[in-house]
């Protein structure tokens, strides 16, 4: 009886140890993909991504992943440059302005898009249109964060070459690593997330 007895407190000791390293193990485990999209865990994504969701400028897609290789539309940089650059003060004031006459059915961008084409960042392509469903360009992109950091630091040349070049001369820490052959090609999400980060005061 007395030997079935430490056999039985023997056991409970044993799970009791073993839930304690479980639940250590679940709390201190960075791989935890409820918190940041799984896909770029463990990879050099995930500083810039996390420094972001943390900022609130980007979330996972709906399936919790941050899906780098995908590209992102207009409104979509355009929110996330709203964000990054602290212009959401007034977005309910600026939702109802018009900028541009072709954001129906983008209400969940509008706001954002007028705050940036208020503070100058973005612009449009002609004829009141923004194009909100159209992919962002790696010179877009570059062209709107050198905007958001010195307005007046590109006022020669033909755009986008005049970005691009000062892109290429002044902020080659940004870029150098992104390998961009085609300027003109859709930004994928995990290069707009680096320049973004990299472009971001981190205090």
């Amino acid at each position: 009886m007395i030997g079935k007895k430490l056999a039985a407190v023997a056991l409970s000791a044993v799970l009791v140890l073993s839930s304690g390293i479980m639940a250590f193990a679940d709390t201190t485990s960075w791989d935890s993909g409820n918190v940041y999209p799984s896909d770029v865990l463990n990879t050099k994504l995930l500083t810039p991504v996390k420094f972001l969701i943390d900022k609130k400028v980007v979330t996972g897609d709906q399936d919790g992943l941050f899906h780098p290789e995908k590209s992102i539309t207009r409104a979509e940089f355009a929110t996330m440059m709203a964000k990054a650059t602290n212009n959401t003060n007034e977005l309910d004031i600026v939702a109802k302005q018009n900028y541009y006459n072709d954001l129906a059915g983008y209400d969940w961008a509008k706001g954002y898009i007028n705050a940036c084409a208020k503070a100058s960042l973005i612009q449009g392509v002609g004829n009141e249109k923004f194009a909100p469903g159209k992919n962002v360009s790696y010179a877009e992109v570059i062209t709107i964060i050198i905007r958001s950091k010195n307005p007046s630091a590109v006022t020669t040349g033909t755009w986008p070459d005049n970005y691009i070049l000062y892109a290429q001369m002044n902020m080659n820490s940004m870029i150098s690593d992104r390998n961009i052959s085609d300027w003109s090609a859709p930004a994928t999400k995990g290069d707009v997330a680096t320049m973004l980060y990299r472009s971001m005061p981190k205090n």
